[in-house]
């Protein structure tokens, strides 16, 4: 019995060691996991020497995160000129610290330094800060007051694009009435109540790299939307049922590429968790708890998986009928010159359609495609597809062209609709001229809309069942003849004429890609 019982608490002891040693129990927590922990410390810290320490060890962190961190003792009179002289040496040492939510926390702290270090301190800041570039950096999504930023879910990507502007605006307020109630703000943290949908951010985002801190309670689902489509998954581990014990940080309604996340990274259910998300072209990656969870991988679209996720849409907190909280919500768009610099240039312009076949009468980017560019075309390539999307639907009524007395736009090529449109726009000081109201559109997500040339004006006729909306009646374009005259174009024949500019008409909008 004895010699059993050692060979079986010798075979225990095995199993331990070779498990201490796969999951490295007894490795140092990441920068992310510690600073975590930084912030319950300061929590709970009771006088001014423990919270100095705290904040004096934040500081060896050299991350925007830190900054942030140290940041909000700038309102604690017994710390806060630690704080200014920790978050001004931050910002100097490390160029990746700035923009919008940097420099405002930066002008509070500037004035709190002192003496002869402060001084040096405050001059170079002050110049750093007056570069250009200092702005592109980080803003804060959430102010700890209230929900300033954010707006209630209406739909999803494709059903909002087929709104027009006055449903989706009669939409979002009945939607933002309910988030008030269903999401609040209680101790400086973002609430949901466990009832109710998604909030969402006003703003469109298309690059970025964005930080949230989450808590979930027992058995709790959510999530975090990215450009408005399902989802970087959050969930308690103990939801077998639906494959949870993997983990959060998956990109859960992944199908062709991978779901689950690489490692598991959760901390104890009501602890706080920590996700970094970046997101390029199609392309995300997430770490949890300062662990690798996405690598690179492929988002897909959720709401049509035939085409590539959008080009830009808003981030969601999902809502998915448990409580979870929210805090240190920070995004940052990724500029251009970043992307290109990454190589990844033609994704963020193109929204991968180099590999998207897109075809005649598909919801695409805030209404139907109407046309596709051919090699005659100015503007066409041969490596992205470009074209003519055709709002979803006619402006309202009948309007006249205007302006009878000007000549203001002659152009009646493809691609020359919207300069047209800036000229009359411009030119023409009508109220509700067919130009101005095409100009100052904004429908599923754009805004730049314009008013048709003869022959874009033509594309949509050609097109007209496919796309879908138009009426047997006449429709103007933004080509002039003359001073008193512009085309339009019969939509039961085709016939194209020109009419007096004071005749009313239908409209219908569109937009280049």
């Amino acid at each position: 019995m004895i010699k059993l019982s050692y060979m079986k608490n010798k075979l225990i002891y095995s199993i331990i060691t070779v498990l201490l040693f796969v999951f490295n129990v007894n490795a140092q927590p990441s920068n992310t996991q510690r600073l975590l922990q930084l912030q319950d410390q300061m929590e709970n810290a009771k006088n001014a020497s423990a919270k100095r320490n705290i904040l004096k060890e934040a500081s060896l962190i050299p991350s925007f995160t830190s900054f942030m961190f140290i940041s909000k003792s700038l309102n604690d009179e017994t710390v806060n000129k630690v704080a200014a002289t920790l978050v001004v040496k931050l910002a100097l040492n490390e160029k990746n610290i700035k923009g919008p939510a940097v420099k405002e926390i930066l002008v509070r702290a500037l004035p709190l330094l002192k003496g002869k270090e402060g001084a040096v301190m405050q001059s170079k800041l002050t110049a750093q800060m007056s570069s250009a570039s200092f702005n592109d950096g980080f803003e804060n999504l959430f102010n700890e007051k209230d929900l300033t930023g954010w707006k209630g879910l209406v739909a999803n990507p494709i059903e909002r694009n087929k709104m027009s502007s006055a449903d989706l605006n009669a939409a979002e307020k009945i939607a933002n009435e309910q988030m008030q109630k269903d999401w609040q703000v209680k101790n400086a943290l973002l609430a949901f109540q466990g009832h109710g949908d998604n909030i969402v951010t006003e703003k469109k985002y298309g690059n970025f790299e964005f930080f949230v801190d989450w808590k979930i309670s027992k058995k709790g689902d959510a999530g975090i939307y990215l450009r408005g489509s399902p989802q970087v998954q959050i969930w308690d581990s103990v939801n077998r049922q639906v494959g949870a014990q993997v983990g959060s940080g998956g990109l859960y309604n992944n199908l062709k590429n991978k779901s689950m996340p690489l490692v598991y990274a959760d901390n104890k259910v009501g602890e706080w968790n920590n996700f970094h998300i970046i997101m390029k072209g199609d392309k995300v990656t997430v770490y949890l708890n300062g662990l690798l969870t996405v690598d690179n991988l492929t988002f897909e679209n959720y709401w049509d998986r035939s085409i590539p996720i959008f080009e830009k849409e808003q981030i969601e907190l999902q809502a998915h009928g448990t409580l979870a909280y929210y805090r240190n919500i920070y995004v940052r768009e990724i500029p251009m010159e970043e992307m290109a610099a990454m190589g990844n240039v033609e994704k963020s312009k193109n929204e991968m359609e180099v590999v998207q076949t897109l075809k005649i009468g598909m919801d695409y980017k805030g209404g139907k495609i109407a046309y596709l560019l051919t090699p005659s075309d100015p503007g066409y390539d041969a490596n992205v597809q470009h074209g003519i999307i055709a709002a979803v639907s006619d402006l309202p009524g009948e309007v006249a062209w205007g302006c009878n007395d000007k000549f203001l736009a002659g152009r009646s090529s493809i691609g020359t609709g919207s300069q047209n449109t800036i000229d009359i726009a411009s030119g023409c000081s009508v109220v509700g001229n067919a130009a101005s109201l095409c100009s100052n559109l904004n429908q599923g997500g754009y805004d730049d809309w314009y008013l048709p040339s003869k022959d874009e004006l033509n594309k949509l006729f050609l097109q007209m069942k496919v796309i879908g909306g138009f009426r047997e009646v006449c429709y103007w374009s933004s080509t002039e003849t003359g001073k008193y005259n512009a085309c339009s174009q019969i939509f039961d024949n085709g016939f194209q004429t020109a009419n007096d500019k004071s005749t009313t008409f239908s409209v219908r909008p569109i937009r280049s890609f």
